[in-house]
């Protein structure tokens, strides 16, 4: 009886979690990428298959891929420059809480409906709803999409996803030379006819190294020891730019 009982239920689960018919396999080219003095930017390669149930009918459509890469998130200050007494001030800004600073959204070609038709299956995703919210804030939000753009550090690019088989694809996801250390969040999503089917997760990590890393380590850790250094630095450089000035 009790066999029967858990028999029963086994069959219960199996039905209640229907099996994927489509699955993502992906992975990036380097998992570590080393940031240092001569940083001047860098490729991450991603690869991905989409591995199909032997019992799944062929799709009438082609799959569409979408790829999300963010960056480590941080508060924003967004501040709008203000003409007062004749002079341009920096005026009351607003606070956007962990924007990524880095933002990257990545398409195959068929998949731009889905990206930029209001009523798109992932839409969310778009480079113009990062940091949306109150419609009063849309100025200052569209300031820091545009001033990141300009840096290469928020990115759209609606063809960079290339299909090479009906179910193989890649992409390069472009790194400019400012971006910040941290980890790299990347979500893949796996559409077909404008529904999501499958979604993947995997991350890189941005470090800094050598006499970089040690500075950023001392200002962290000790900060006192490295304000002092700083200043003694920056004296002891004033003091030889006059001597040798005053020779010349």
């Amino acid at each position: 009886m009790i066999r029967a009982a858990a028999s029963l239920l086994v069959a219960l689960l199996l039905l209640a979690s229907p099996a994927r018919a489509e699955r993502l396999v992906v992975d990036v080219s380097t998992n570590i990428i080393a940031i240092a003095s001569n940083f001047a930017g860098a490729n991450v390669s991603l690869f991905g298959v989409i591995e199909r149930d032997a019992q799944t009918v062929s799709r009438a459509s082609k799959y569409q891929v979408v790829v999300v890469v963010e960056g480590p998130p941080h508060d924003v200050l967004v501040q709008r420059l203000e003409r007062r007494f004749g002079i341009w001030m920096a005026g009351k800004g607003i606070r956007f809480r962990e924007m990524p600073s880095f933002y990257a959204v990545l398409a195959s070609e068929n998949s731009r409906a889905l990206i930029e038709e209001e009523d798109g299956a992932a839409r969310e995703l778009a480079l113009a709803r990062i940091g949306f919210g109150n419609g009063l804030h849309e100025e200052h939000r569209a300031a820091l999409a545009l001033d990141r753009s300009d840096d290469a550090l928020y990115v759209e690019d609606l063809d960079a996803v290339k299909m090479l088989t009906p179910t193989f694809f890649r992409t390069l996801i472009s790194l400019p030379s400012v971006v910040d250390d941290g980890t790299y969040k990347v979500t893949v999503y796996l559409f077909a006819d404008g529904v999501v089917l499958d979604t993947e997760e995997l991350s890189f990590f941005i470090a800094k190294t050598g006499y970089e890393q040690s500075l950023f380590d001392l200002s962290r850790h000790q900060p006192l020891v490295y304000g002092l250094a700083a200043v003694t630095l920056a004296l002891v450089t004033g003091y030889v730019g006059g001597v040798v000035f005053r020779r010349n």
